[in-house]
């Protein structure tokens, strides 16, 4: 299906920008392209807008006449405070707000597993329990759901937050076998919150996993159908543990230990 909206991607630059935008190419008539660095190869009759969302005048200009926004700018690993607040959670304030001043219908967004980080790996995690971050990372991440969800309920801006586990070609240690989402799930799951009926919805972003912790029914409810699987890896990677005896109990991995 040909969508005649306009679509905007942030990060677009980075991994999830990339692996999105590239499994999107010719499904939307009109696809806008953000990010700070210069984006790579984009599709063919991309619009390419370079921007920095801490600019409240900028972001207002870039969502000026967009249908759908998918948000994946952003730090992508624990900072410091400043760095969290400057990359993640400032940005994420003005994108709302301009989206909303503009009639954007819906952000499609990649949250964390992170802000889940603090629940043990026995404890299936239905994404309406409460958020427990396991660092300034998760922290950043949780606050977005939450301001995500009052756009919802007082505006009816929709917002699909996919708690992204680990996205990479393949898994390379015991707690990937939970977590892994390959690049085509990460489309698949994408192309779900743009076009699924909701007002405001949390869900996992992992593939087809058997040893997944989470609770994912909710994105199956909404269409989503991975296809791929950590489940080939589990006899190669089910001794590589962190080594670190909280690392291993909670799902947040080394990040529950960091600094």
């Amino acid at each position: 299906m040909m969508h005649d909206g306009r679509l905007l991607i942030t990060g677009a630059a980075g991994r999830l920008g990339t692996a999105v935008r590239n499994g999107l190419a010719g499904k939307w008539r009109r696809m806008r392209l953000t990010d700070v660095r210069p984006i790579d190869d984009p599709q063919p009759g991309a619009e390419v807008m370079l921007c920095d969302l801490r600019d409240p005048d900028a972001v207002a200009r870039l969502v000026d006449g967009v249908d759908a926004i998918v948000h994946f700018a952003g730090y992508p690993r624990e900072a410091p405070w400043e760095q969290i607040l400057a990359s993640n959670v400032t940005p994420a304030t003005l994108l709302w707000e301009a989206a909303r001043a503009a009639g954007v219908a819906r952000i499609v967004f990649a949250s964390s597993n992170h802000a889940v980080g603090w629940n043990r790996r026995e404890d299936a995690s239905d994404p309406r329990f409460r958020a427990r971050p396991d660092s300034r990372y998760g922290v950043g991440h949780a606050f977005t759901e939450i301001m995500a969800g009052m756009y919802a309920d007082k505006f009816g801006l929709a917002g699909f937050a996919m708690r992204v586990g680990s996205m990479c070609p393949e898994p390379t240690d015991a707690r990937m076998l939970a977590t892994w989402l390959s690049a085509a799930d990460l489309v698949r799951l994408t192309e779900v919150g743009l076009n699924a009926e909701y007002t405001f919805e949390i869900v996992y972003g992992i593939s087809r996993n058997r040893l997944a912790w989470w609770d994912n029914a909710r994105a199956y409810e909404l269409g989503y159908a991975p296809a791929d699987s950590a489940d080939a890896w589990i006899d190669t990677l089910s001794s590589r543990t962190l080594g670190d005896a909280r690392a291993d109990a909670l799902q947040g991995g080394v990040y529950v230990v960091s600094d």
